[in-house]
């Protein structure tokens, strides 16, 4: 790479995180709603009113909108996003932790420093980050991803009949919800050691009577569990655990004998080579992993210290060490999943 492509790279990725500080206000405000919704170009006039907010700013957000051809005008100067394109707008989704990096940063810049401390938790991170983590899943995307994971499930389990799941590390619940609707004569059991997000996760729960929360740590399960389980998931939990070989024996000790466990952790590859040039998955990933996941994989003393930058390829090694067998490995979406048994 020449000196120009390498100043040009690295412009374009800082721009892109100021364009994002815009984006988060067109979510939160309601702006990409409106948008999305209107059958006609608008003025910022008329968005304005729409949104309850006032013109002049309304008038500024449009042109980075416009400059970085998110929307775009017609003839008249007036806003729109293609109709083609409006089911695009879903992407921004992916910008769902951005509000919370900044503090997380500050955090983690101390955590870097050779006297600073070793790591920290999900409790000490901002309220309102479990809420973040779900949204991920907001819009059917739950939906999607319970159908995705249990077409490997099933190809293994035949017709055995699924009578209880367990969602480990379940957070605010969305999933969770998801798998009991999926469901409706499945107990479904979601545990997360964060009480917070548990509360969350039982305000949240309305008209499912199979759907239970309690908060547990995953390195320590209720002792009345053992062989209790069809079905367990880990979604985007285990690279975060400060003692992941502790919570996947207890895995092994609460699921049935010809239980399934659907492992998802993000599709980072372990070498760093592997991911050259993967911009939006791997990089993003490891930015992300150094203020929140890494942190919180090495909170406490002993901790194990993973975070996203273990990898796909550890992660399968790691739990084939664990006492399973990988029978179904695939890539969705950002992710990639290992449908495991227990070894014979």
């Amino acid at each position: 790479m020449d000196l120009e492509s390498y100043q040009t790279n690295i412009t374009s990725i800082i721009a892109g995180g100021y364009i994002t500080s815009s984006i988060t206000i067109g979510k939160e405000l309601g702006l990409f709603d409106a948008l999305t919704n209107l059958a006609t170009p608008v003025s910022s006039q008329h968005l304005a009113d729409l949104c309850h907010l006032k013109e002049r700013y309304v008038r500024e957000w449009l042109g980075c909108m416009v400059a970085s051809k998110i929307v775009s005008l017609d003839d008249s100067d007036n806003y729109f996003i293609p109709d083609g394109c409006k089911p695009g707008v879903k992407s921004l989704n992916f910008a769902f932790l951005y509000p919370f990096v900044n503090v997380m940063t500050k955090k983690a810049i101390e955590c870097f420093r050779k006297n600073g401390p070793a790591g920290f938790g999900y409790d000490d991170m901002p309220a309102g980050l479990p809420d973040a983590l779900d949204s991920r899943l907001e819009g059917g995307n739950a939906c999607t991803i319970v159908d995705s994971m249990l077409e490997s499930v099933l190809t293994i389990r035949g017709s055995s009949t699924v009578t209880t799941i367990l969602d480990l590390g379940s957070g605010s619940g969305m999933l969770t919800r998801a798998l009991g609707k999926r469901f409706p004569d499945v107990t479904v059991y979601g545990a997360d050691f964060n009480e917070d997000a548990i509360d969350k996760a039982k305000a949240k729960t309305e008209n499912l009577a199979n759907v239970k929360f309690l908060t547990a740590n995953a390195s320590s399960l209720p002792n009345d569990w053992t062989k209790t389980f069809d079905w367990i998931i880990i979604h985007d939990v285990l690279h975060d655990l400060p003692y992941p070989v502790e919570c996947m024996s207890e895995v092994f000790r609460v699921l049935k004998d010809d239980g399934v466990v659907s492992i998802a952790d993000p599709a980072v590859h372990s070498c760093h080579r592997d991911n050259i040039g993967d911009l939006n998955l791997a990089a993003v990933g490891y930015s992300l992993s150094s203020v929140i996941c890494l942190p919180s994989s090495l909170s406490t003393e002993g901790a194990a210290g993973n975070g996203i930058g273990w990898g796909t390829e550890n992660r399968e090694a790691f739990v084939t060490e664990a006492g399973f067998c990988v029978k179904n490995k695939r890539k969705i979406g950002m992710s990639c999943y290992l449908t495991c048994v227990k070894t014979e």
